[in-house]
């Protein structure tokens, strides 16, 4: 087996990177890597954080006057909580919000099922938003 080692043509793959060229865009990626990094742990670390917790169960449509919304709220089982609950119609527009307290318990997570009055027929139900009273 040979090996060619005949020159490239000039010019025709770009300039050959200087190794100070390649040494700073290796720094430069690994800087990049790094902050990339501190971001997710800083964005996971306050989350887990988090005073108040939810996840959307489940939800059953009454027509066009209601929707029944079940949701899991996870918090610290002293505190109370309120959280907005919507109702949306087929183009996300809010046609139903309640805000619901969520009172001290003696779990963690606690499990809610709320009826939304509507103004129109809807087509799910969701938890925008909990929120520690405080």
């Amino acid at each position: 087996m040979t090996t060619d080692r005949r020159p490239l043509p000039p010019g025709r793959y770009g300039r050959v990177p200087s190794p100070a060229r390649r040494r700073f865009a290796l720094v430069a990626g690994g800087v990049a890597v790094l902050a990339a990094l501190a971001w997710v742990v800083w964005a996971g670390l306050g989350q887990a954080g988090a005073d108040v917790r939810w996840s959307d169960v489940g939800f059953v449509i009454h027509g066009d006057t209601a929707v029944d919304v079940t949701y899991d709220v996870g918090k610290d089982p002293s505190a109370t909580a309120v959280c907005t609950v919507r109702a949306l119609d087929r183009n996300k527009t809010a046609v139903g919000i309640a805000q619901v307290t969520v009172g001290p318990s003696s779990a963690k997570v606690t499990r809610r099922t709320d009826q939304v009055r509507t103004s129109a027929q809807a087509v799910t139900g969701l938890v925008d938003h909990c929120a520690v009273a405080h």
